[in-house]
């Protein structure tokens, strides 16, 4: 009842066990949206992600797609880096721009060793180099991004240790306003507010499961 993939001996070619270029629906591309479009340039996925996302259209320099000479380069350039992807909205509605599937993806790396096979058959072993670079580079990437949260979250926390003391306080500043406690007052942002907001969920007759879906 399980799909099952059986290994493959050299030199046949392994066959993959699932597909990588499955992508989720996003909730964005639910709806049916009907974008008039200039005649004066092509219509391609970057803007289709900036429709479904509510973001201003781009300029024609500024709006091409995903390089086809290389796009890993263009893919990677963007995965290394998801802290600068443009977002829209404020508050609680702020959300990332739809990025094209190339980038979203879950193996980007896999796709571009895919195509570096296909446009070098006769030469596996600097394909395999090719690949192992870039996941070191994606690593690399990863772990600097990382260490940058960490410093950034250092910043914000005051550390106190009295003499003669095995104890250490630590003090971060919060902001409680309409923004950060949200509609319910109790945002995540603004910790010290929603203490006094008493929790619903034992109480009975509540209704406890959604009771609408919004698009």
């Amino acid at each position: 009842m399980v799909p099952t993939t059986p290994l493959c001996k050299p030199p046949q070619r392994q066959i993959a066990h699932e597909s990588i270029n499955d992508l989720p629906v996003h909730k964005l591309t639910e709806p049916q949206i009907f974008w008039p479009v200039s005649e004066s340039r092509q219509f391609n996925r970057v803007d289709a992600g900036r429709v479904f996302s509510g973001a201003p259209a781009l300029e024609h320099d500024q709006a091409s797609p995903i390089n086809p000479d290389d796009p890993a380069d263009t893919v990677s350039h963007i995965t290394r880096n998801p802290q600068k992807i443009e977002r829209v909205g404020k508050g609680d509605d702020e959300i990332q721009v739809l990025q094209p599937a190339d980038v979203r993806i879950p193996h980007p790396h896999l796709v571009a060793f895919e195509r570096d096979r296909l446009a070098h058959p006769g030469e596996p072993k600097e394909v395999m180099q090719r690949y192992e670079q870039r996941l070191k580079a994606e690593e690399d990437a990863e772990q600097e991004r990382k260490r940058r949260a960490k410093e950034e979250e250092e910043k914000r926390v005051m550390k106190v240790q009295p003499e003669s003391s095995r104890f250490e306080f630590r003090f971060k500043d919060v902001e409680v306003s309409k923004e950060t406690t949200g509609p319910d007052g109790r945002g995540w942002k603004a910790p010290g507010r929603r203490y006094g907001v008493p929790s619903y969920d034992r109480k009975r007759g509540a209704v406890k499961i959604p009771t609408k879906v919004e698009v």
